[in-house]
């Protein structure tokens, strides 16, 4: 069934009954908001992220002054992952959350209960990529959720529930808006106590720009992911004397580098695209 969506089928004997009673049914629909969950208070939970780090609704977050905005959405749903795709809650993350402006707080919730590691990593039978690579805000991933469906995404995948830090009111839910500019101005268009001003995306990514390596240390292949970096990504591995022993160009958020012609040891990972420049260490083992 497609999200945020209704079918609705209807038997009848004729003609005229069967328009009365769709008439009827349509009616009822647009009774009901699209974002039902809009206007409600949101009820408070306490949750720990893929990395194992423990957010609690109000208290780290609508208790400190900030907006939470909470994706609720599924691996194998297509509306989620062009939302993900898009990177606009990333974006609206390395804009306003702790390393931008600091007044909002973003966290992913993966609303159904089967959904495997593998899925968000993009190599599970249920997901629609990887969801994981280039996101540096928190990922949850539970089961059984503790989150409910008629409170948090009544209406299906994805609901992105935009809460008032003064109140705990869901005030919006830009669901379907895939742009940062599109996204702010439907965030901006509620009252959620503070105003997101224009930043300079490009520029606020390169602030936050980083290197995850993993496993680390490694005996043959690491994966490195690139977050925050834009266009082409330069990547140099370093011996600690200073000698190239690896060097390639990337355009992607992740890449896999083989270490199996490499002695065991320290290294220096370095990615830079001329706006950013970021080294890690990673240790090679045998």
């Amino acid at each position: 069934m497609e999200p945020k969506s209704f079918v609705i089928f209807v038997k009848s004997t004729t003609q005229i009954k069967m328009k009365k009673i769709l008439f009827f049914f349509i009616a009822v629909i647009s009774a009901v908001s699209i974002n039902a969950q809009v206007g409600t208070t949101a009820i408070d939970f306490t949750v720990t992220d893929i990395d194992g780090n423990e957010i609690s609704l109000y208290a780290d977050i609508l208790d400190q002054g900030y907006v939470a905005i909470l994706d609720c959405s599924a691996t194998w749903c297509g509306p989620c992952w062009a939302m993900h795709d898009s990177h606009t809650l990333e974006d609206i993350h390395q804009a306003y959350g702790p390393n931008g402006t600091d007044q909002v707080r973003v966290v992913f919730y993966e609303a159904d209960p089967s959904t495997t590691q593998a899925d968000l990593e993009g190599t599970g039978p249920s997901t629609q990529g990887d969801w994981i690579t280039g996101v540096t805000f928190p990922i949850v991933n539970e089961s059984p959720l503790q989150l409910s469906g008629g409170d948090y995404w009544p209406l299906g995948f994805p609901t992105i529930s935009i809460i008032r830090p003064s109140d705990g009111m869901i005030v919006a839910d830009p669901w379907n808006q895939t742009t940062f500019d599109s996204f702010v101005a439907a965030v901006n268009a509620v009252d959620t106590g503070v105003t997101l001003g224009l930043v300079n995306v490009s520029e606020a990514n390169a602030q936050n720009a980083d290197v995850n390596i993993y496993p680390n240390p490694s005996s043959d292949v690491a994966t490195v992911n690139l977050s925050g970096f834009e266009g082409k990504v330069t990547v140099q591995v370093f011996d600690l004397l200073g000698k190239e022993v690896i060097s390639f160009t990337s355009t992607s958020l992740k890449e896999m580098i083989d270490l199996t012609s490499l002695e065991e040891g320290h290294y220096v990972v370095k990615a830079a695209n001329g706006a950013s420049e970021v080294t890690k260490r990673i240790s090679v083992i045998r």
